[in-house]
């Protein structure tokens, strides 16, 4: 474990407030991963997908480049377009 995961994990154990922003900050880079493999996945460039999805390129590229977290609805719509699912879960 490198030391600021040691120190993530550490302070997160006795700070609530920080560890919760920990979890909100890591489900927003999940997001972003998403939608960016998403894309790659679909060999298009940020144009081309976003109008394969019926959005902007700069929503794309602002959710790519971690200056947007995307909404339930545009995640779901972008899963739709695209032909696939939305599978939410919660986990413990």
């Amino acid at each position: 474990m490198s030391q600021i995961e040691e120190y993530i994990k550490n302070r997160s154990a006795v700070d609530e407030e920080f560890r919760i922003a920990c979890e909100e900050e890591d489900r927003r880079l999940d997001l972003q991963d998403l939608i960016c493999n998403l894309r790659k996945q679909s060999g298009l460039n940020q144009t081309d997908f976003a109008k394969k999805v019926n959005t902007s390129r700069s929503t794309i590229a602002r959710i790519e480049n971690g200056t947007m977290e995307p909404s339930f609805s545009l995640v779901s719509n972008i899963v739709a377009r695209l032909g696939k699912k939305l599978k939410v879960e919660v986990v413990s």
